[in-house]
């Protein structure tokens, strides 16, 4: 499938002008900040956001424009980022219909005349390409891309925090500046395809487990439609089933390939206050305890972990006994500062092997070994490594004696550890090899199962029309003017032929003086300017509506009921003017009968379509320049051969 593909010259694009006005990022397009937006709808506030930014330049072919608006991320030290908005011209766009509003099944919407990009390039792409490049595909390009046509439907296509490569700004904070900018500017609804992923877990899939919902709940986003026909009650039984599956069941069988697993949920049991008795419950509380945690990576974390992870050439039982001899050379420095070299040269007494104490002490430090951890740092005057032993149970508070386990293994834990602890289940659960292993014990197989359906629903939408839309309607219901919902059906050339799907309705204001005539040419000037296809449209009459175009539209028309104008185009293809086309037909064996976004294979005879996954293409292999599907394969195999 070609890449719809946009390149904006930066060569001229100058670097912050003095004087130029610089916005807080944390609170861009809150409540009058920079503006309040009055517009009823996206088509309008947008014009009024664009003229607080810095207009730059045009693509080469005039395609599209776009401006920047400088936000301040943090005053001390000085951090900014740039919000590039780009018009583009769907009329002189390589690529005028929107692959996005197909797979979300939004196919049937009329394209629009232009679409707003919103961009966060990251810093390197701002400050040393010479190009700036939209690639609608390419998800790891920009801090934030996301799109809106201009009747306000839209599509977030990337967010990129710190997991992604962000220096400065976090996914959280980067979801909360797009949420102020769609609800702001009055957009309709936004799509996302989640693809979200944290230490290589699929948040999805981790937060569906931990929390019932996609990470992306926490702003609105929910279930939109299927991938690979996997429907919404589907979904929410499968996650409800990961959620609620009992970990006695479960850890007997994963101790078979990893003998860390019944440590780990022990470890966590310890911890936890309540018993954790479900999948749930673990991930849940795993993810809870991490974010209570500092993030000073100085908590000290227990020696033995390293141990049981040890990749060196020497064994797990060398290694401890080394730490241990290295614990009792410091323990004879009364727990004062020692140079590396004295502690190495007194630990050689007993190990003499260099190599094994050189590993030891660039591992040891920061990390409790017995009751103690061992402390390292630079001397600041010196500049020499040095190392220090800290009395534990100078840590603990008094009342807690030394059996108390709980407290001891929460001094001994850091944010590090707790994501590789989760890290660990997720594969040893979720990979393969624990996959395989699930699926071969009859009572465990419903948890691949149900993480297969899981990770296969992507597409979530949030609707954002119905968030303070109202209130802008009666505020701006002046005496003198009314609010009437309006949207047209279309009736396309001499066949009458209209298309399937009616327009979103848009909010019409005119004057109590104005006429049912006036009213048809607002609605005309109005659907022209946002739809691509009806720049010929015109109005003829309103459904329901037998009065005469001189009448008063306060007179003569419900203000409370929705109107709908009745207008014809001229003769074209329907399917040219729709965001998308109807020109192939799916029909695979998982259910799926329209596009969903994952990857196809047509069939060279029948020329239907059908998923690559579903049919045997592994996603990691290339399509098959021939294919022939079962249906069509068993046909030409039963045919009576042919006799020369």
């Amino acid at each position: 499938m070609m890449r719809p593909m946009m390149v904006l010259s930066l060569e001229n694009l100058p670097k912050r002008k003095r004087g130029e006005v610089v916005f807080k990022f944390e609170s861009f397009c809150e409540s009058g900040y920079p503006t309040r937006f009055t517009g009823l709808s996206f088509r309008e506030n947008i014009g009024t956001l664009l003229g607080f930014g810095t207009a730059e330049l045009t693509g080469a072919h005039g395609e599209a424009k776009f401006w920047s608006f400088q936000l301040e991320l943090n005053r001390h030290p000085p951090t900014f980022v740039k919000l590039v908005i780009v018009e583009e011209d769907v009329k002189k766009s390589s690529c005028r219909q929107c692959h996005f509003c197909r797979f979300i099944g939004w196919g049937e919407h009329l394209i629009c005349n232009k679409r707003f990009h919103f961009v966060l390039p990251r810093k390197e792409t701002a400050i040393h390409a010479s190009r700036l490049f939209i690639e609608m595909h390419n998800q790891n390009q920009h801090l934030m891309h996301g799109v809106v046509h201009l009747n306000g439907f839209g599509h977030l296509l990337s967010i990129n925090g710190f997991s992604g490569g962000s220096e400065f700004v976090s996914g959280h904070q980067l979801l909360d500046f797009w949420d102020r900018i769609c609800l702001a500017l009055c957009v309709r609804k936004i799509s996302l395809s989640d693809n979200a992923k944290k230490d290589n877990m699929y948040l999805r899939l981790l937060y569906g487990v931990a929390y019932g919902k996609t990470w992306f709940n926490q702003w609105g986003y929910g279930f939109a439609r299927p991938n690979y026909a996997v429907t919404y009650e589907m979904y929410s039984q499968s996650i409800g089933t990961l959620k609620s599956f009992p970990l006695q069941l479960l850890v007997p069988q994963l101790a078979c390939q990893s003998r860390e697993i019944p440590f780990i949920v022990a470890k966590y049991q310890a911890i936890s206050s309540q018993r954790l008795v479900t999948l749930g419950e673990l991930f849940k509380f795993m993810l809870e305890f991490k974010s209570r945690l500092p993030c000073n990576s100085l908590a000290p974390m227990d020696y033995s972990g390293i141990i049981s992870e040890n990749t060196s050439r020497w064994s797990a039982k060398r290694v401890e006994m080394a730490a241990r001899v290295i614990v009792e050379a410091l323990k004879r420095s009364e727990l004062r500062w020692v140079t590396r070299q004295e502690v190495r040269d007194t630990a050689r007494a007993y190990i003499g092997d260099t190599g094994l104490l050189d590993f030891v002490l660039k591992s040891l430090g920061n990390h409790v070994v017995g009751n103690y951890i061992v402390r390292r740092m630079v001397n600041p005057v010196t500049k020499v490594l040095e190392y220090c032993l800290e009395d534990l149970s100078s840590v603990l508070p008094p009342n807690v004696n030394g059996n108390n386990g709980r407290m001891r293994v929460r001094l001994q834990m850091t944010r590090v550890q707790v994501i590789r602890d989760l890290s660990h289940l997720y594969r040893q659960i979720f990979g393969e090899s624990g996959q395989g292993l699930l699926h071969a014990n009859e009572t465990l197989s419903v948890v691949p199962v149900a993480a297969r359906m899981v990770m296969d629903t992507k597409h979530f939408v949030k609707d954002y029309h119905s968030q303070g839309v109202e209130q802008k309607i009666m505020e701006v219901a002046y005496h003198d003017y009314v609010n009437l919902n309006c949207t047209i059906r279309v009736k396309v050339g001499a066949k009458d032929s209209t298309t399937k799907q009616l327009p979103s309705f848009e909010n019409i204001i005119i004057s109590k003086s104005a006429t049912v005539g006036e009213l048809k040419l607002e609605v005309q000037r109005c659907f022209r300017e946002i739809y691509l296809g009806l720049n010929n449209f015109m109005v003829e009459s309103i459904v329901g509506f037998e009065g005469l175009d001189s009448y008063l539209v306060y007179d003569s028309i419900n203000l409370k009921s929705s109107v709908i104008i009745q207008g014809s185009i001229e003769q074209t293809d329907i399917n040219s003017i729709l965001e998308g086309s109807n020109d192939i037909v799916v029909k695979c064996a998982c259910g799926a009968r329209d596009e969903d976004g994952e990857r196809l294979i047509c069939c060279d005879i029948c020329e239907v379509w059908q998923h690559t996954r579903c049919v045997g293409v592994s996603d990691t292999d290339e399509v098959p320049h021939v294919f022939l599907c079962n249906r069509c394969e068993n046909d030409i195999v039963s045919l009576d051969p042919i006799n020369f």
